[in-house]
């Protein structure tokens, strides 16, 4: 399961929801200049564009389950945080994880997957959340015996 856990942390890197948005709770002085933030103006985090980005990302857009690999870790730890960071990161991130292997699972237990069309995705820029345009199509088999 080591490297399914590979596999979803990159797909959270390269398909996160797009940001995150936190009030600021205190005047903030940017370091080195005179720009003030003053508290309770709101902040976007465009966690999209951070993932993407190679300054904390090798080749972002390669789905590279392995840049995540303990014995090679190719990316910036800071600058990953598909479920935000701190005091406000998801409280449901670990049952997350864990649904999404669940479900994972099962699936490759049971079912042979097929994509049906192999192109690029294209992201649907209209809708608030990652969509691919046009959808992904997918054939499910069953399997003639599962996998137990």
């Amino acid at each position: 399961m080591p490297f399914l856990d590979l596999c979803l942390q990159e797909t959270n890197r390269k398909y996160p929801f797009p940001f995150l948005s936190r009030e600021c709770t205190r005047d903030y002085t940017i370091p080195d200049t005179k720009h003030v933030i003053e508290k309770g103006t709101p902040i976007v985090i465009p966690l999209l564009g951070i993932h993407r980005d190679p300054q904390y990302f090798t080749n972002p857009m390669i789905y590279d389950p392995d840049r995540f690999s303990p014995s090679n870790p190719n990316y910036n730890a800071n600058a990953y945080m598909p479920f935000g960071v701190g005091p406000r990161q998801c409280i449901a991130l670990r049952m997350g994880k864990i649904n999404s292997k669940l479900g994972l699972v099962k699936i490759l237990q049971n079912f042979d997957v097929e994509v049906m069309s192999k192109r690029e995705i294209i992201i649907d820029n209209h809708s608030v959340g990652i969509q691919p345009k046009g959808g992904v199509k997918v054939r499910l088999s069953k399997k003639a015996k599962p996998c137990n």
